[in-house]
């Protein structure tokens, strides 16, 4: 019996191991970002292949609690060029925290867009934040440390770390 658990877990692994394919990433002439499963065209200089189910921020220098709520809830600012005050506070705020955090400048169109389809609005206001799936606009501190808190983000900085 053992045999034969042994002969289909080994088949089963050959089947899914054969059929895993590479994931391209790349970016075109226009600065649009492709994933694919086909290699890109031959013009393009840098292919990437991503990692899938990773966090995107750079947590190596981070303090344990951190870096673990930074994989798992990863916070994002929106900005924009004209928003100098609020969006350098909510910068401030993040960085004085110890938060690492990306920034998403909305400077198209199709930015603005995007923004309000994620944001479920019909309109904009920044700065704003998202951390994993919650997200606010404005700044506004006590609502962006509820979030950061309930993600499992320190209170204050750790001395020493370095957040991105």
């Amino acid at each position: 019996m053992k045999m034969i658990a042994f002969c289909l877990l080994s088949l089963l692994f050959l089947v899914t191991n054969s059929t895993a394919q590479n994931l391209y990433r790349w970016v075109d002439a226009e600065g649009k970002v492709h994933y694919s499963d086909q290699p890109p065209p031959k013009e393009i200089k840098k292919v990437g292949q991503p990692k899938l189910g990773t966090s995107t921020i750079e947590t190596s220098d981070l303090p344990f609690e951190t870096k673990r709520a930074a994989e798992n809830y990863p916070v994002v600012l929106y900005f924009s060029d004209d928003c100098k005050t609020p969006c350098d506070a909510g910068k401030d705020f993040l960085s004085k925290r110890g938060i690492p955090f990306q920034q998403k400048n909305i400077v198209s169109d199709e930015d603005a867009a995007d923004f309000k389809k994620f944001f479920n609005s019909d309109s904009i206001l920044l700065p704003a934040i998202s951390v994993g799936s919650q997200k606010t606009q404005g700044f506004q501190s006590n609502a962006w440390n509820n979030l950061l808190d309930i993600a499992g983000y320190p209170k204050t900085a750790i001395p020493g770390a370095k957040a991105r």
